[in-house]
Order: structure tokens, then C-alpha cells, then sequence
């Protein structure tokens, strides 16, 4: 089949998360089961490039789309100054639509998706020929109040997002949450949403079993404020004495703020990476190793006993279904749709959002759970015998999420017919 894939986040370039991610992954595993796959996305110059075996269209973006007529001149710095993401987003769907009208067909594809929740499929040029692809647009990340910084501007994103739904044949999400809570009731769809999982791509290299230590705890994620490192750091200084003997690796990018709350968090974070924080008390090191390229990160994952997810907010991350597939314990807050990765106590603890108390305990459970102390005639456990439990963890992740797997699954949403069409 010939698929098309449109969002604006693709790497190398436009890496940026969750969404990249998943459109990165998607395209490689459908190029990978010999379909022809093309990806338009966001670019500082526009090229059409080979990658992995994948078309990649990179579409630098028009100017800022204004409200037209003299009328709204005087209004335009407001506009920007107040609405900067819709501004963004709208642009953005904009420069897509033409760069598809003027430079592809779409009709010559047999399915469209667009995986961003920005609206970018909102002005797709659907064909008014006699064949029609098949367009699917899956809803990764919701407009929610923390991801607008006011209501007006919240409004006409989720505006936006609801055109492109109802453009699209099929509207999918990763998680029950997204679907249920999201989809059906903020959007108010009232039409089919199917859950499908995101697909992840795996590493070949053996997991290093012996490198894992239970006082090793890895943070993935953006330095920010909805990522919760903030709550993950309180939780730690709260431990006192007994966060002695414990490491905290943060992964990720470290972005220029663009909202308060992401300054606090940075600031805070900051402050402990300089020693100023606290009172003295603190007896965990903290380490910052920066963003890391998706091949390199198994060697984070393998390091860590227990990956840690205080998002304030989440869909289905991928570093959760990243850590569990390099056996790392999951310690994730209630939200989104983190309770239904750790669905089960060998995966992991949830805990309240922003609650740094009970993370705390959770933390401490987890290290107590895994000290090497003998009782009676046992033996004291070595180090590599602390994994064990985790090592079918591991397996039954790589078996669910493994390419062939999630290839499957990414046709079965482009349309009942097909993968018969294509094999026959």
C-alpha cells in the first residue's frame, strides 16, 4: 500500500516527543513490511529525503496566518501575544494543506494519517474523485488546561482538533483514557474512537542486567513544569537520611521556558543540580545527562532499577512501555493513561499526581523491597538476582510491541479492507 503520515513532529529535526515518536515508529514498521510510506513534516528548509526507507517531505512553514482585512491590523500583536499556540497550530495545518495540494496527490494514496493533536489535518484536501484514501487521525495529546495558558485560547485549539477528527474516517487514540474521558466527552465526538497502542521501536541490543541497581532511579522527559520533576525532587529531599545511597539520572531536554511554571520547575531543578537546595540533608546524587538519541537510550533504561513517571499529565507514554521493555520497575502517577501500563504489580506503583509524600513512601518501599539483607539462613541476594521478576516483565512487553505486532495492528486502522485489498 502506498500510506501517507502528516505531522509536523519528525526527527532528527523536529524531535521534540511522544508524537515524533510514534510517527517515527509508525513509519519505519510500515516501510519495514514493504509499504511505501511517505511523511510530510515540519522542517527549517523544505527537502524531500530518503530515511530508513521512508519518503520524508520536510515543509518549512508560511508565514503566521492573520485574520484578514484592515479591520485587524491594529489587533495582530494581541493575537500573537495571546493565542500563540493556536497561531502556531493553525499556521501549521495551513502550510500542510498546500504543501499536499501543490507537491502530492492525495488521491493516489490508499490512507492518510495525521497523529498530532494540533489540528494539522484540519484543512486536509480530501479528493472529490471516484478513489478516496482512507484518513485516520489518531489523537495523542489532549488540549488541556495546563497545555493552554488561557481559555479562549484552549477553545479554539480544541476548535481546531475537532475539525480534524471529523475530517478523518476513523479517530483513534493509544489509551482508554484519551478515548473515553478526552475524545468522547472535551471533543464531544459522539462517533466510534478505537484504541490502538502505540508501537515502539526496539532495541537489538541484550539487556545489561548486571548494570542494574535498585538505587538507581531514571527521570525521562522534558525538564518542565506537566512533567512533574518538580514533585519527583520534593519527593527525594523529603526522604532525608534515607534517600542516602541513591542516584537520579534526568534524561531529557531542558527547553527555554516559555511559561512561569516551567521557570519555577527549571529554577528548582537547578538549584539542586548546584548543591543549594535543601538543608544539608540530602543524601542522593543527582545527575543531568542531557537529551539522548532514541538509539542510545537503552544504555539509561539498563542502568536504572526503577524508572520514575510524575507526569501531571500524560496520554501513554512511551518511556513507560521503553523502561518496562529494558526491565525497569515503573513507579508512575494516576494519570492518563499511565494506570493502564502499570496495570498489574509486577510492572510497578502508581501514585496520587503531585502527591510528593506518597511517592516518597513508594520510593522508599522500593528500595526496601530490594535491600540485600539475610534473614535467618538465607543467603544474602546478589545484584543480578534483583531482576529476575522483571525479566518476564520484559519479555511480555518486547512480545506485545514487536514490529510485526504493531504493523498489523497501525493497517488494521486504515480500513477493514485494506490489508486484503493490498495482499490480494
Amino acid at each position: 500500500m502506498k500510506i501517507g503520515i502528516l505531522s509536523r513532529e519528525y526527527p532528527p529535526l523536529t524531535h521534540v516527543g511522544g508524537i515524533a515518536t510514534y510517527s517515527a515508529a509508525a513509519a519505519e514498521l510500515l516501510a519495514r513490511e514493504g509499504h511505501e510510506v511517505h511523511v510530510v513534516c515540519n522542517g527549517p528548509e523544505a527537502e524531500v529525503s530518503t530515511r530508513r526507507g521512508v519518503t520524508v517531505h520536510r515543509v518549512a512553514m508560511l508565514n503566521h496566518h492573520f485574520p484578514s482585512g484592515r479591520l485587524f491590523y491594529p489587533y495582530r500583536a494581541w493575537y500573537r501575544r495571546t493565542l500563540p499556540h493556536y497561531l502556531d497550530a493553525l499556521t501549521w495545518a495551513r502550510t500542510a494543506a498546500a504543501y499536499l495540494r501543490e507537491n502530492l496527490d492525495p488521491s493516489g494514496f490508499d490512507a492518510w494519517e495525521f497523529p498530532e493533536t494540533s489540528g494539522e489535518g484540519a484543512f486536509f484536501p480530501r479528493p472529490s474523485g471516484a478513489k478516496k484514501p482512507w484518513l485516520t487521525c489518531r489523537v495523542h495529546t489532549g488540549w488541556m488546561d495546563a497545555y493552554a495558558d488561557n481559555r479562549i485560547e484552549r477553545r479554539m485549539l480544541l476548535g481546531l482538533q475537532r475539525r480534524a477528527c471529523l475530517r478523518a474516517d476513523l479517530v483513534v487514540s493509544p489509551s482508554e483514557f484519551m478515548a473515553g474521558d478526552y475524545v468522547r466527552r472535551i471533543l464531544r465526538l459522539g462517533r466510534e474512537v478505537r484504541v490502538n497502542r502505540n508501537p515502539i521501536i526496539l532495541w537489538n541490543e541484550p539487556i545489561d542486567w548486571e548494570s542494574k541497581r535498585p538505587g538507581n532511579l531514571l527521570y525521562v522527559g522534558r525538564v518542565e513544569h506537566r512533567k512533574g520533576l518538580q514533585v519527583l525532587l520534593q519527593a527525594l529531599d523529603e526522604l532525608g537520611a534515607d534517600s542516602e545511597g541513591l542516584t537520579l539520572r534526568v534524561v531529557g531536554h531542558m527547553y527555554p521556558p516559555t511559561r512561569e511554571l516551567d521557570v519555577k520547575c527549571i529554577d528548582f531543578f537547578q538549584s539542586h543540580r548546584d548543591g543549594s537546595a535543601g538543608s544539608g540533608r540530602r543524601g542522593y546524587r543527582l545527575e543531568y545527562a542531557g537529551p539522548c538519541d532514541h538509539s542510545l537510550m537503552h544504555r539509561h533504561y539498563d542502568w536504572a532499577g526503577a524508572l520514575i513517571l510524575p507526569s501531571l499529565m500524560e496520554n501513554y507514554p512511551y518511556a513507560a512501555l521503553e523502561g518496562l521493555s529494558r526491565g525497569c520497575f515503573l513507579l508512575g502517577s494516576d494519570v492518563g493513561g499511565i494506570p493502564e501500563i502499570i496495570d498489574r504489580p509486577g510492572r510497578g506503583m502508581l501514585f496520587p499526581v503531585e502527591n510528593s509524600a506518597i511517592l516518597g513512601r513508594k520510593i522508599r518501599e522500593w528500595i526496601q523491597r530490594n535491600q540485600s539483607i539475610p534473614q535467618g539462613n538465607q543467603p544474602v541476594r546478589r545484584e543480578a538476582e534483583l531482576s529476575v521478576d522483571m525479566k518476564d516483565v520484559a519479555a511480555g512487553i518486547r512480545a506485545e510491541f514487536a514490529p510485526e505486532a504493531c504493523a498489523l495492528r497501525l493497517l488494521e486502522t486504515y480500513g477493514p479492507n485494506l490489508p486484503q485489498r493490498d495482499r490480494g
